[in-house]
């Protein structure tokens, strides 16, 4: 028996052609569907991976600018802890020479809608001689906080013991003043 060749070729194409469209294309199909979500995969990973190396270089930019962030946080704290800032006002009085009699909390203002800092005004009332004052003042421009002296008013307080026996330097000197000071700073 002689099989015709054009009958047999039509009969292994039409065979071949059924064996791609039905075994062929899905898996080529199914090929191709894997390859888009492969290239999601890797593009949402490339994202990811840029995201977390741009964190990661922040946060070694901000491990090395720890101490500046630390100024930044005592001169604005986010707490007002005032205990620590009457602790602070008599170490420096002290440390300056003055004998700080009184210090009162005179207004804390609330945060306000356009922005979240709060402004603290305390009154102290200090005793010693001028270069004494400024002394504490310098100290208070020198301190990582932020300080602003509103108000200042001083007066005699207490005559010195002996007379003097030089001009009125000494007497200046010997002498003790009362100062009253508005201090402001802030919070948020």
């Amino acid at each position: 028996m002689k099989v015709d060749r054009p009958i047999a070729i039509s009969v292994i194409i039409f065979i071949i052609v059924l064996l791609i469209y039905f075994f062929v294309a899905p898996k080529y199909i199914e090929f191709k569907d894997l390859q888009i979500k492969l290239g999601k995969a890797e593009a949402e990973y490339n994202g990811k991976f840029a995201y977390y190396s741009e964190i990661s270089q922040i946060f070694t930019k901000l491990e090395d600018n720890k101490e500046s962030l630390e100024k930044i946080e005592n001169a604005i704290p986010s707490k007002p802890q005032l205990a620590d800032l009457v602790y602070f006002f008599q170490q420096k009085g002290v440390e300056s020479g003055l004998i700080v009699k009184d210090i009162l909390l005179t207004k804390i203002s609330p945060a306000t809608s356009e922005s979240n800092i709060k402004e603290i005004v305390f009154s102290l009332d200090a005793l010693g001689s001028y270069q004494s004052f400024k002394n504490f003042l310098s100290s208070l421009e020198s301190s990582s906080r932020l300080f602003e002296v509103g108000n200042i008013s001083f007066g005699l307080q207490i005559a010195s013991q002996s007379p003097p026996k030089t001009p009125t330097v000494q007497l200046m000197a010997q002498q003790t003043f009362s100062f009253q000071l508005e201090i402001k700073t802030q919070s948020y």
